[in-house]
């Protein structure tokens, strides 16, 4: 029992550590702290959810005494949680509804594994717009007061990165301004829900690699939305677009957060697209790249997942690879 225990706090330790590494304010550090929650997932994937759990809570105690209780607060929220639950999930598994009497086991869907990684963000888009509900300004108002920090040190490096160059119009500024208040939460939940994805995909490979996997790996084709998640997004979509105020930018918020799942439903599409090739490589290889460079990408696979939805793209494509 002795060596289970020394895996988590080793792993606990890792975690910490790496979220540390952002404090120092380097670009190492930074790049270091997007593996944060890669030590978690590898505990909970190859042992249980449950592992990950005292894992988390651990790392989570290390950073409050280290650094601060809200750092430890941030962490257990963006990281420690989402990772033991997902990991939770992961590792459920039924028998097969075609054979229930057969070694066949169902794993828990990946669709719902990406759905999942939407509560947290959500949740907390609610809670503050609750929060700026009952103070004055409302939501929008509160994200421009916690961003002007940011703001006024992104005015000064453009000075620094520029010197000798005329400071950018008053009208300019106020454009940015407005344009980064608008997307700053659906990108900040994003980019946790993109760590979060990517790092339970590498703790994946890693753990099928030296065979410490508890379940197999899940293609990206067989990611299958549910319904609410659809509508959800396209409620908060047209309240976005047609309902002014605080609401209006709520709405856009939460429309941002679930198009996360729908746009890797909609990778899933292409993913299905190239495993029924010769060319599997090399399509997505192009998909890839286009991704990296072209802003339209993103948005056509998000509308690509949505038509998935309703057409099933992705399970035709897997018909007729079964049945080449």
């Amino acid at each position: 029992m002795r060596t289970p225990w020394v895996l988590l706090g080793s792993a606990a330790m890792a975690s910490a550590g790496l979220y540390l590494a952002a404090l120092t304010g380097s670009l190492g550090g930074m790049v270091l702290a997007i593996l944060t929650p890669l030590p978690l997932f590898l505990v909970g994937l190859s042992i249980g959810g449950k592992a990950a759990t005292w894992t988390g809570g651990a790392a989570t105690l290390v950073i409050g005494l280290a650094s601060t209780s809200m750092g430890g607060a941030l962490y257990l929220i963006a990281y420690a949680i989402p990772a033991a639950w997902l990991s939770d999930r992961a590792s459920l598994s039924r028998r097969s509804e075609q054979n229930p009497t057969g070694q066949t086991l169902e794993w828990y869907p990946p669709g719902l594994l990406c759905t999942w990684l939407t509560v947290i963000p959500i949740v907390v888009a609610l809670m503050t717009f609750i929060y700026s509900f009952m103070s004055d300004g409302g939501m929008e108002v509160l994200v421009t007061r916690l961003l002007e920090p940011f703001l006024r040190y992104y005015q000064s490096a453009y000075g620094a990165m520029l010197p000798g160059s005329e400071p950018l119009p008053p009208h300019q500024l106020e454009m940015i301004k407005a344009l980064i208040v608008n997307v700053a939460p659906a990108m900040m939940a994003i980019g946790a829900m993109m760590t979060l994805f990517l790092n339970g995909i590498l703790a994946q490979s890693l753990l099928v690699r030296f065979g410490r996997n508890r379940r197999p790996s899940p293609s990206m084709s067989e990611i299958e939305l549910p319904r609410p998640v659809i509508v959800t997004f396209g409620a908060c979509f047209l309240i976005g677009v047609t309902i002014g105020g605080s609401t209006s930018y709520l709405g856009t918020t939460l429309a941002g957060i679930l198009a996360f799942p729908i746009f890797l439903s909609g990778l899933g599409v292409a993913h299905a697209v190239a495993a029924s090739t010769k060319v599997r490589l090399g399509i997505l290889f192009t998909v890839y790249i286009v991704l990296m460079i072209s802003r339209w990408a993103t948005p056509a696979l998000v509308v690509l997942g949505l038509v998935d939805h309703f057409v099933g793209l992705k399970a035709r494509m897997r018909n007729k690879s079964a049945g080449t």
